[in-house]
């Protein structure tokens, strides 16, 4: 199968982006990498009123094992109280330039 990558824009509620960021951050430090998740970023917009956030799975089925679990249903509960929309979607990569890491 071939990989694949979410992107989720994510627009913040006003003065909440250090929170939804140290949120986050507690919860990557808590947990172990799980399985079928490759690696994520999470970006920051320099106006603070948004994040990006970038996730490359094994698969869809991968994807949706994940999000299927408990512990990533009780963060997502936790972030959404810092979020007020979401725009999530499916890519494949279809090339990369340069030395992008």
């Amino acid at each position: 199968m071939k990989p694949v990558t979410q992107i989720n824009v994510l627009s913040i509620k006003p003065e909440k982006i250090d929170e939804f960021f140290e949120a986050d951050r507690s919860y990557i430090a808590s947990a172990s990498l799980p399985k079928g998740l490759i690696g994520s970023r999470l970006y920051r917009s320099l106006d603070g009123k948004s994040a990006v956030r970038v996730s490359q799975y094994e698969s869809v089925e991968a994807h949706k094992e994940y999000h299927h679990s408990e512990v990533l249903r009780q963060q997502i509960d936790l972030l959404r109280t810092f979020v007020e929309s979401s725009s999530p979607g499916f890519y494949e990569e279809a090339y990369t330039t340069g030395d992008f890491k």
